[in-house]
């Protein structure tokens, strides 16, 4: 299984970042809600609170797209989304999740409303999310993501908790007038990205519609804006990235096969099945959600592909 093949339009740039539009050749069309259209309840775990987990109900009509990297907010701690999963009509599912707050948890002292989290739909920062995509057996994901955060605090000043939508929310209050935030809207049948930082590409993410995409793009853009505070002079002066860099990516993620759909792993939510789908070729690492409906092929939902050689991902 593999993504439909991509076409990749004409970048823009701001400052160091380069962002450039990505269409596929698949069918375009699910019943599945992401975003703010999406209605998810979040919650801490009945049984009692843990720091990497989460109870997502969804409350709607249609299965639920919860993307790796999207923060949950309040509880006991903000936490971001560990990988995507799809939540069936009705359907209550623990998932998997990280903090992106060092501080201000107290185990047992519950005050009133602390289990509820927030959903505004918003995305990690490229620098947190690249942990996310090496996050596995054997390795302190945690501990690193912290870390990753508390880059934000040297260089934006201390959050009292180092807390990630708290600088996400003092960025975006500061940056209203910021040219990059005058990116163009999506363009039709767009469903996906390009982003490169310091003139080299970092991340493709794709997604099986238009609609889910559309769901997540200006999300997307003000995380990334955060992420080129922490780059080094050199980088933030680089000239924009050329085109061929990101048709280049894109080729090599193209090629990237996600094995057989129905293999362990795979989730029913009736009439529908999910799984994880993740790959790799040479420096380009994939990792994203495929589902499959009744008498047809299944598809890639949504993947996120990386370059492990960008120094965002290098630093890991």
């Amino acid at each position: 299984m593999k993504i439909p093949q991509l076409h990749v339009g004409a970048g823009t740039a701001a400052g160091p970042l380069t962002i450039f539009p990505v269409w596929t050749s698949g069918r375009g069309r699910l019943d599945i809600s992401t975003g703010l259209h999406a209605d998810l309840a979040v919650s801490e775990l009945a049984a009692g609170a843990r720091v990497g987990q989460l109870t997502v109900r969804n409350n709607g009509k249609h299965a639920a797209l919860l993307l790796e990297g999207e923060l949950l907010e309040g509880g006991q701690q903000h936490r971001t989304c560990a990988r995507d999963v799809l939540v069936g009509p009705g359907e209550a599912l623990d998932i998997d999740a990280f903090c992106v707050e060092a501080g201000r948890w107290q185990a047992g002292r519950w005050q009133a409303g602390q289990s509820l989290h927030r959903r505004q739909a918003r995305r990690a920062p490229l620098n947190v999310r690249a942990e996310l995509a090496c996050a596995g057996a054997g390795r302190d994901s945690q501990s690193r993501i912290w870390e990753r955060v508390r880059r934000f605090d040297a260089v934006r000043g201390p959050s009292a908790t180092s807390s990630l939508p708290e600088h996400l929310d003092r960025f975006v209050d500061g940056v209203l007038h910021h040219p990059a935030r005058t990116f163009p809207a999506p363009l039709e049948g767009q469903r996906g990205v390009v982003i490169g930082f310091g003139g080299q590409p970092l991340l493709l993410e794709v997604f099986a519609t238009a609609t889910l995409f559309r769901r997540h793009y200006r999300q997307l853009i003000d995380a990334v804006l955060l992420d080129a505070e922490l780059l080094p002079p050199s980088a933030r002066n680089a000239p924009p990235m050329p085109g061929q860099a990101a048709r280049d990516f894109a080729a090599i993620a193209g090629t990237i096969d996600f094995d057989d759909f129905y293999s362990p792993g795979v989730r029913r939510h009736d009439p529908m099945h999910s799984r994880t789908i993740n790959g790799k070729r040479g420096p380009v690492t994939g990792v994203g959600i495929a589902v499959a409906r009744p008498d047809k092929d299944p598809d890639v939902v949504h993947v996120n592909y990386w370059n492990t050689t960008h120094p965002l991902m290098e630093a890991l």
